[in-house]
């Protein structure tokens, strides 16, 4: 198998000092990209050269449209001139990378592969305006929060999965889901000592469905202060609940790779490592205060 370098690639295009200087960027969806192009890659003999690598690099790089645009705050009120110059960039920065995917792609003349992730992304659009809808109404509960973000997440690469061999396409779909929600878990662990990102996330949800009336409506407020989240968190255990659902989706990824006789361990085994470190190291939960 040739060696991955999505990665390497995509630097020229989301490196720039500006942007990684005076505003926060999505993790590259390295997870997902490397499925992805693992899968390519076992099919070449149906695929021109490098076709692989450049769907990939492509989807990888829509993908990171996307989230940038996730990441743009919508609340109102007055924002210090950090703020905004850091919430033009998210909007200048994800439209930039679109863009690439679809100056890519044209320069290959790959027109059909630039309409299967046109319509993903608009599936994908489609799905987060009634989602949104259903936040703004608190109308959610976790489990149905965190399987339209992992539809989300892998949107984007399953509307490649025609080229994808046919045999494989069964553990391609199954890995895509597992690993697609992993990377969830992962972002939501990282934002969850923080309220104003954790606002309408996993851990809000799991704390909004099992809270009294009171915390209830100290939660439909739009500005919790850090010490009332964090209490809340602990009282319901809500880190544990990403912990225990990222341990099942590792364990589930192995019992695919095992019952697949096809699939290779190695780079596999490269994908889960992040995951796996995460789990294996130590992470006091957060305290108040």
């Amino acid at each position: 198998m040739k060696a991955y370098r999505v990665p390497q690639l995509a630097r020229k295009y989301v490196e720039y000092d500006m942007i990684q200087q005076h505003t926060e960027m999505p993790a590259f969806p390295d997870s997902r990209t490397r499925l992805l192009f693992v899968f390519l890659n076992r099919n070449m003999q149906e695929l021109h050269a490098s076709e692989d690598e450049l769907y990939a690099l492509v989807t990888s790089l829509l993908q990171m449209g996307l989230d940038t645009h996730d990441m743009i705050d919508t609340l109102s009120g007055i924002r210090s001139p950090e703020e905004m110059r850091s919430r033009q960039l998210k909007v200048l920065a994800g439209d930039y990378f679109s863009s690439r995917f679809y100056q890519l792609l044209a320069l290959a003349g790959r027109i059909t592969i630039i309409s299967k992730l046109s319509d993903a992304v608009c599936e994908v659009n489609a799905g987060k305006m009634s989602l949104y809808w259903e936040m703004k109404h608190l109308r959610l509960d976790a489990a149905q929060y965190l399987s339209q973000i992992v539809r989300f997440k892998k949107e984007l690469f399953l509307s490649l999965t025609s080229l994808v061999a046919e045999q494989d396409r069964d553990v391609w779909e199954q890995l895509l889901h597992e690993f697609a929600l992993c990377d969830t878990l992962v972002e939501e662990w990282d934002k969850r000592a923080k309220p104003d990102k954790s606002r309408f996330g996993y851990m809000f949800w799991h704390v909004y469905n099992n809270g009294d009336q009171s915390e209830l409506a100290l939660l439909s407020e739009t500005g919790i202060d850090t010490e009332a989240w964090l209490s809340l968190v602990q009282k319901y255990k809500a880190e544990d609940a990403i912990m225990d659902k990222l341990r099942t989706a590792v364990l589930h990824i192995r019992q695919i790779l095992s019952d697949d006789q096809n699939t290779g361990t190695e780079e596999f085994g490269r994908m889960l490592e992040p995951f796996l470190k995460l789990l294996n190291s130590p992470h006091p939960v957060v305290r108040e205060g």
